[in-house]
């Protein structure tokens, strides 16, 4: 949908990324439901719900992950910046340098620690010499919370590191292409309860630079690092708002359910 002086009024001041009517389908399956939602900058939102109830799906189409699947078919709007991200005209692989993902389980390359994060910023052009790269693989790896811990072995093998560790690189390696959102699809579930925390501490100092949307099992997580949180189930977003109101007084039976554990 092209954007319009309408569609720019319609849009809530803080919005960065607007769905509107999105519906998803594997083959016949419908997986996503009409699906509506205002995703606000600098915001971390959190996606919960239980298993298999569409949060994963749709987080993917917020950076096209889906195309990558053949019997996945997306209709509806969505916009980033009021940019229809699935027209035509959109390159995917750069969508993708502005839209970042940090997956479930730590995925860092076969290369060292410095490759890891200058991959990214090569492919795309985003440094004209190697001063540059280097200016910003320690700025990403600050961003990531690691810079102290591997400044001194930037050629050891990115996959020698701990599990904390390699999903804080692979942050770093999400925001060295300069991204304005951050998706993460469960990026705690693989880790210990120590590399959670350093985790959760770095996704709170992300939300002053990025709009961070994170998939998780665990409500308690969601609670913690979120502002905005959104329920899904059966496919349906049921319920979206304030973190502390949707915890505290769900306005939809299904979303209290959930909650008090009597669904999931």
């Amino acid at each position: 949908m092209p954007m319009t002086a309408q569609n720019v009024k319609n849009m809530p001041q803080n919005s960065k990324i607007s769905a509107r009517d999105v519906q998803v389908y594997y083959g016949e399956n419908h997986a996503i439901k009409d699906v509506n939602v205002e995703i606000e900058d600098r915001t971390v939102t959190a996606f919960i719900g239980p298993s298999g109830c569409g949060k994963s799906t749709f987080l993917r189409c917020l950076n096209r992950m889906n195309d990558t699947i053949d019997v996945c078919r997306v209709e509806g709007a969505i916009e980033l910046d009021g940019e229809d991200i699935y027209n035509k005209k959109v390159d995917p692989v750069q969508l993708r340098a502005k839209v970042g993902m940090v997956f479930q389980k730590p995925n860092p390359f076969p290369k060292s620690i410095y490759d890891n994060v200058a991959y990214g910023p090569k492919i795309h052009g985003l440094a004209k010499n190697k001063a540059d790269l280097d200016e910003i693989v320690e700025k990403a790896l600050r961003r990531g919370a690691i810079w102290d811990e591997v400044k001194d072995r930037l050629q050891a093998p990115g996959t020698g590191l701990s599990g904390g560790q390699q999903q804080r690189l692979c942050i770093a390696r999400a925001v060295a292409t300069e991204p304005e959102v951050l998706l993460m699809d469960e990026p705690c579930s693989a880790l210990d309860p120590i590399a959670t925390d350093q985790v959760e501490d770095l996704i709170d100092e992300l939300r002053s630079q990025y709009s961070v949307v994170i998939v998780t099992h665990s409500m308690q997580q969601a609670a913690r690092v979120s502002q905005k949180t959104a329920f899904f189930h059966l496919g349906n977003l049921v319920e979206y708002g304030e973190t502390n109101q949707i915890f505290t007084n769900p306005k939809d039976p299904r979303t209290e359910s959930y909650i008090s554990g009597r669904i999931g």
